[in-house]
């Protein structure tokens, strides 16, 4: 974890900043409709037999050849008394590995302190982009076992300077889907914007006032953002 000295000393510049901040989502909002149709994103349902890369191993759970990303397993539970039903099996994902979840924030005169945030579109998303957080990566994209590119913003973490940490925290992924996964959430506070070598076409600033005013919306935001600004 951070030194809570700097999560306290961004509880009091946020303070400050709720004066002058921008409070109307709208803007992200119109923002986000541009660029959903300014891209070509397209997701289908297939069979798991037509999945380029992935196959079942000898126990039938489902791999990629690299043997990286998560695999599809099988768990027994034994609950006893604690849930709806004292024992069950269900499939689940393994990626002991985990990953990042990243809110970049900075300051600037106008309009006080903001969070970038990044207009992710996945397969899975109702309305195919969701406002998220500024990195959203595993270790297997970051060391680009896919064969892609670098996951967008993740040098920024690399950064020898210009780049203050506030919050970092382990938080455990959603136990009843993943088996023992964990994210680091972490909240970066930008001294220096020249250390953002990324392409900022998908990405958008925004205050905590306008981040929980996405909050109260149906599925415009993912509950990732939620879970790194919690602290605040």
């Amino acid at each position: 974890m951070a030194e809570r000295t700097h999560l306290d000393w961004l509880r009091q510049r946020l303070v400050l900043s709720h004066t002058i901040e921008p409070k109307d989502p709208a803007p992200l909002l119109a923002w986000r409709e541009q660029r959903r149709s300014a891209i070509t994103f397209r997701a289908e349902l297939i069979g798991l037999n037509d999945v380029r890369g992935w196959s079942r191993d000898e126990n039938g759970n489902v791999r990629h050849q690299t043997g990286q990303f998560f695999s599809v397993e099988g768990v027994r539970v034994q609950s006893g008394d604690l849930r709806e039903v004292a024992s069950w099996d269900q499939p689940i994902y393994s990626q002991p590995e985990g990953g990042i979840l990243a809110l970049l924030a900075r300051e600037t005169s106008a309009d006080g302190v903001q969070f970038l945030l990044c207009g992710k579109p996945e397969p899975g998303n109702i309305g195919i982009i969701q406002f998220s957080p500024t990195i959203q990566s595993t270790w297997s994209n970051i060391r680009r076992a896919h064969a892609g590119k670098r996951p967008p913003m993740v040098e920024v973490l690399a950064a020898e300077k210009g780049v203050r940490f506030v919050y970092r925290a382990e938080h455990n992924e959603e136990g009843g889907r993943f088996w023992r996964k964990s994210n680091e959430n972490i909240i970066a506070f930008l001294d220096d914007e020249s250390v953002i070598e990324t392409d900022m076409t998908m990405f958008c600033w925004a205050s905590l006032s306008q981040i929980r005013e996405l909050a109260l919306m149906d599925n415009v935001m993912s509950p990732f953002v939620k879970t790194i600004v919690a602290p605040l």
